[in-house]
């Protein structure tokens, strides 16, 4: 019973697997029974075609539903089923040309738009050189309304792209600061936990908390508060490698992420950010410092687990003055875990 909710929220999750799962179905549906028909009538080439497009579909439905590779599986359904009909009106004369425009609509929805571009111009070609066309006025009318189909087509899938790209911006992006939020986060973590499995990768995270940023935003209003995270979250991407990552985690903390690094790679990017904000990061009254807590991720640990030690260095750096970076040691050692001040600061 909980096959269909699973079954639902994958899909839901996945527009085009959902895509190449219905297309292969109704092609099941609707093909079949002209394949059996001509194989009855004993017209096996024009069976062989229709087997042909419905083996590819099921195939790449099933190799994408067990792989996840959605875009090559819908780009080999959009490259065989063109292929095939670009000599279907050889094979099935006239008729043949029927298929043309239901394909070339599928092809946008399952591929990507420079594919389903090139997949059109082939069955376009290939049916004008197959194809029984009476004369040039019928040739004529074909490619007219075939290129209308290919361009509503395409505009249709430019702007349907172009709101899906906002919506995944509006989904993992923090509004004010541009930077990712707390859902791809987690997504991120997640994948780095796995690479870590997986190839024994090493990996450090780190809280960043601004220092008395409450204090800016009682004494100034919170668009001085807006300005300061706008410029702290463009102050760091500038100086982190391209491969670190920076979320904002809540409020005035943020997290920094650095895949497949050691505690030495950790603790000189958190030295060169730590620089660049005492250098640059500066609010209505003057410069502005920042707490870190980091910690290596350490064999067992979940996020959570590896994101809570990292927020109690952060909180020993904020016990023990502000203005200075903590690394929490995941290694055992008598009494509670021991944690390493890396950098004092000024106080």
């Amino acid at each position: 019973m909980r096959l269909v909710p699973q079954l639902i929220v994958r899909l839901g999750g996945d527009i085009r697997l959902a895509m190449i799962l219905l297309f292969g179905a109704l092609t099941v549906v609707s093909v079949i029974p002209f394949a059996i028909f001509r194989a009855l009538q004993g017209d096996w080439v024009a069976a062989a075609v229709d087997t042909l497009m419905v083996l590819t579909m099921v195939g790449n439905a099933s190799f994408a539903w067990m792989t996840g590779r959605t875009v090559l599986a819908g780009s080999i359904n959009a490259v065989v089923v063109s292929a095939t009909c670009a000599v279907l009106p050889g094979v099935l004369g006239m008729a043949g040309l029927f298929w043309i425009y239901t394909v070339l609509l599928a092809n946008f929805m399952l591929a990507p738009r420079w594919l389903a571009v090139s997949c059109g111009l082939l069955i376009l070609v290939g049916a004008l050189m197959t194809a029984p066309f009476p004369n040039a006025m019928a040739a004529t009318a074909f490619v007219v309304s075939t290129a209308l189909v290919m361009l509503y087509a395409f505009i249709f899938a430019s702007l349907t792209e172009y709101q899906r790209q906002r919506l995944v911006g509006l989904a993992t992006r923090d509004p004010l600061t541009g930077v990712a939020n707390r859902r791809s986060m987690e997504v991120e973590l997640a994948d780095v936990l796995r690479s870590h499995q997986e190839q024994a990768q090493p990996a450090a995270l780190a809280v960043v908390d601004l220092d008395h940023f409450k204090r800016i935003n009682d004494l100034h209003g919170h668009d001085a508060g807006d300005r300061v995270l706008q410029a702290f979250a463009q102050l760091v991407e500038h100086c982190i490698r391209k491969r670190d990552r920076l979320f904002r985690f809540g409020g005035e903390e943020f997290v920094l992420l650095f895949p497949a690094t050691d505690r030495e790679g950790a603790r000189a990017a958190l030295e060169k950010v730590q620089r660049e904000l005492r250098e640059n990061l500066m609010g209505p009254d003057g410069p502005v410092t920042v707490s870190i807590g980091a910690a290596l991720l350490a064999p067992g640990d979940d996020w959570p687990a590896w994101l809570a030690r990292a927020d109690q260095a952060l909180y020993l750096a904020k016990r023990s003055g502000r203005d200075q970076v903590r690394f929490d040691d995941p290694r055992p050692s008598p009494g509670e875990r021991r944690l390493h001040l890396v950098m004092p600061g000024s106080g």
